[in-house]
């Protein structure tokens, strides 16, 4: 995978778009795998999921495809 960069800014605005984008498909990933979880209520896995993302942009992985193919690795499938 090829978007790491070192120590990438986290709110500047690509960035944070990134995280938006890779957020919001991952999210949409994991409800397709587990249509029985309540989703909404899962404050939980969305603040897992917010940890993970930062985490990677930090690492400098900046692409939201590649955001979201790193982070779906660290949830299980289902």
């Amino acid at each position: 995978m090829g978007s790491r960069s070192p120590r990438p800014d986290l709110y500047d605005p690509r960035t944070l778009e990134a995280l938006e984008q890779a957020f919001d498909a991952t999210w949409l990933t994991l409800q397709t795998r587990d249509s029985f979880r309540d989703f909404e209520r899962d404050s939980e896995l969305k603040t897992d999921l917010s940890l993970k993302l930062t985490a990677l942009a930090k690492d400098g992985v900046t692409d939201p495809v590649e955001l979201r193919e790193w982070a779906l690795e660290s949830f299980p499938l289902r």
